[in-house]
């Protein structure tokens, strides 16, 4: 067979004998030497034409499994039945023409797939994958290796400003409601165990020669990173959009970091009415002091988004001041009462 030509049969080195795709697949064939028929060279499954390749016409897509997604489906393999009520469990399972890495059947009868990524995946494809398991009445966890070549930048379990992500990671953060699941693996090692990030707009402010104050200028590919907090591995599955997602009991961090500034608001404007405000006072707060309580646990851009987008925040303006030094700064203008119950 020519090398551009698609192959049905290949010959197992292992078991030493020749396999046609039209009669199925071995459940573990990524784990197996595959060599064309004629030529005797390598070849590798391609998924999307199902059939076999010679390397030479490989798409980033379907290169051989790298030592990182065999450690990431092992670590699924073994973690997940030790959090969730499993019945039945499979690696490199084949779902109509697609191959799972981790299939789960759950005692409350769901079913659910875990992709591990480790390498480059297209916002189209995942979708296609996703959209496949739901049309099987499948969940889907998509968790991605931060170290892997399926992310521009490396992805850690911390807060990072200026963070480089794909259109398929902002995909991602999407579909699960504001996170992306990372872990990090090198060869066999876990270097930081599965964690959610939350992918927050990311501005520098820029100086400009018509506008005095200067403007903020937003990256469309980067991002600010806000560590989520995962307590175990147990999944809850949902179904948002048309898609079945399976994802891990973690809370928005976006959600807990509005609460924690309300409840900043909420003690100041407690203060002014124990000083003589009234309820219907209106008073004003400066953004970088709020700000700054939640910044460690946050970031800057999250809570600065929050302050100025989100109406969770009850706030009657924000607007331009100046401070006792003269130095202009923006404050947000909240009613007390907004804030207090009436007495």
């Amino acid at each position: 067979m020519e090398k551009d030509k698609k192959n049905i049969l290949a010959y197992n080195f292992e078991l030493g004998k020749i396999f046609n795709i039209l009669d199925g697949l071995l459940e573990d064939f990524q784990n197996f030497t595959w060599l064309c028929t004629i030529c005797k060279k390598p070849l590798f499954y391609n998924e999307d034409l199902n059939c076999f390749l010679h390397k030479g016409n490989r798409s980033y897509c379907f290169e051989p499994e790298t030592i990182e997604h065999k450690t990431m489906k092992a670590y699924w393999y073994v973690m997940f039945p030790k959090f969730n009520q499993v019945s039945l469990k499979k690696l490199e399972y084949k779902i109509g023409d697609q191959i799972a890495d981790v299939y789960f059947e759950l005692r409350n009868g769901k079913k659910v797939v875990i992709e591990c990524q480790n390498s480059q995946i297209s916002k189209r494809k995942l979708i296609e994958r996703t959209k496949n398991y739901t049309s099987k009445g499948i969940y889907v966890l998509w968790i991605f290796n931060g170290y892997g070549t399926c992310v521009s930048d490396k992805k850690n379990p911390k807060i990072e400003e200026e963070v480089g992500v794909l259109g398929m990671e902002k995909r991602v953060h999407s579909l699960y409601g504001g996170r992306v699941y990372y872990m990090n693996v090198l060869g066999k090692k876990i270097v930081n165990p599965p964690f959610a990030l939350h992918l927050t707009p990311f501005f520098k402010h820029k100086e400009s020669e018509y506008n005095y104050l200067g403007y903020d200028k937003y990256y469309k590919d980067k991002r600010s990173t806000i560590l989520g907090k995962i307590l175990d591995y147990k999944i809850i599955c949902i179904e948002d959009k048309g898609y079945k997602l399976a994802r891990f009991t973690d809370k928005h961090v976006s959600t807990l970091c509005t609460e924690q500034i309300n409840r900043h608001i909420r003690g100041i404007c407690l203060k002014k009415k124990l000083k003589g405000e009234t309820i219907n006072d209106m008073i004003n707060i400066s953004l970088k002091s709020i700000i700054s309580e939640v910044k460690n646990q946050y970031g800057f851009h999250l809570p600065h988004l929050i302050l100025k987008k989100s109406k969770k925040i009850k706030k009657i303006s924000i607007k331009k001041l100046l401070d006792d030094k003269y130095n202009i700064h923006d404050v947000i203008t909240v009613r007390i009462s907004d804030y207090l119950e009436s007495q």
